[in-house]
């Protein structure tokens, strides 16, 4: 299969691409570029609101500070 990016560097494709689902991309030394899947629960998402002329992050959501550094930490890993 050949996708061919749009003028803005994307790519489209339903079979392979699924509407709203994170991926990690990493150019090896090869030249190839490998994407992962990842799980909905690694990469959680925070939709920001504004309110009163300021961005806040959702209500409904709670950040863990040591949620939050684990997650980072595990993205230098890779």
């Amino acid at each position: 299969m050949k996708l061919v990016s749009d003028n803005k560097g994307r790519l489209t494709c339903a079979e392979l691409f699924p509407p709203r689902t994170a991926f990690d991309a990493a150019r090896l030394p090869d030249g190839s570029i490998r994407l992962v899947e990842l799980e909905e629960k690694q990469v959680p998402l925070v939709r920001a609101q504004k309110i009163k002329g300021r961005w806040v992050g959702a209500r409904d959501v709670t950040l863990d500070r040591a949620a939050v550094v684990e997650a980072i930490q595990r993205d230098r890993e890779r």
